[in-house]
C-alpha cells in the first residue's frame, strides 16, 4: 500500500468514526416547522423513594430538543425528559408566572428542587414557600396551571404533593434530592439561564 493509499484509507475511516459519532449523539433538532416531541414519564414504583408519599417515575430520555415538547402523557409538571438546550435559571429563583416546561425540566436535570402551586392556594401558604426557596442554590419555584394539588415539589424523577410548608416531607425532599442522586448531572449550573417564564 502506497503512503498515499494509507492516507486515504486513515481520512476515511476518520470519517466513518466521526459519522458513527454523529449519529449516536443527541442534538438539538434544528428542522424548521412546528414539531413537538412527545415524552412519557412512567411510574415505576411510588413507595420507593426516600420520602414518604412521593412518586417514582421512570425517565426514559432526556436529550435536547428545540421544539416544543408534548409532556402531556406524565405527571404536571413534567418530572424529566427531553428538554431545551437553555435551563431555567434556579438559584433560589421565586417567578409570578408560569414556566415553559422544556426549560424547568433541564434545571431538573441539573439537580434542582421545583416547588409549584396552584392558582387557588392562598398567598399566605405561597409566601410560607417562598421562604424555602427564595436566595437558595438549585431551589426555583412558580405558579403550575392545571395540577392537581396545592403544592408540588419536583426533581428529576421524582415528585411529592403537600398542602403546607409545614410538612416536614418538604424539608425531606429539599435535604434528598437539592443535586441528589437521581439527577443526572447535580453539578450542572443553575445561573447563566433563562431569567424570565
Amino acid at each position: 500500500m502506497t503512503q498515499h493509499q494509507r492516507r486515504s484509507a486513515a481520512v476515511i475511516a476518520t470519517a466513518a468514526v466521526c459519522a458513527v459519532i454523529v449519529a449516536a449523539t443527541p442534538i438539538a433538532s434544528a428542522h424548521e416547522g412546528p414539531h413537538t416531541t412527545r415524552v412519557a414519564a412512567r411510574n415505576i414504583d411510588s413507595g420507593r423513594g426516600g420520602v414518604p408519599g412521593e412518586r417514582v417515575y421512570d425517565i426514559p430520555q432526556r436529550h435536547h430538543v428545540l421544539d416544543p415538547v408534548d409532556y402531556s402523557s406524565g405527571p404536571v409538571p413534567p418530572v424529566g425528559g427531553p428538554h431545551h438546550p437553555v435551563w431555567q435559571n434556579a438559584d433560589g429563583d421565586v417567578y409570578e408566572q408560569p414556566l415553559r416546561n422544556e426549560h424547568a425540566v433541564h434545571s431538573l436535570e441539573h439537580g434542582v428542587v421545583w416547588v409549584t402551586y396552584a392558582r387557588y392556594v392562598p398567598r399566605r401558604v405561597v409566601d410560607a414557600f417562598r421562604k424555602k426557596v427564595e436566595g437558595r442554590p438549585h431551589r426555583m419555584m412558580s405558579p403550575v396551571p392545571g395540577q392537581n394539588a396545592p403544592v408540588k415539589l419536583t426533581a428529576w424523577g421524582r415528585q411529592l404533593s403537600v398542602a403546607s410548608a409545614d410538612d416536614p416531607r418538604v424539608d425531606q425532599f429539599f435535604a434528598a434530592y437539592v443535586q441528589g442522586p437521581q439527577s443526572p448531572e447535580p453539578e450542572g449550573p443553575v445561573t447563566g439561564g433563562r431569567t424570565t417564564p
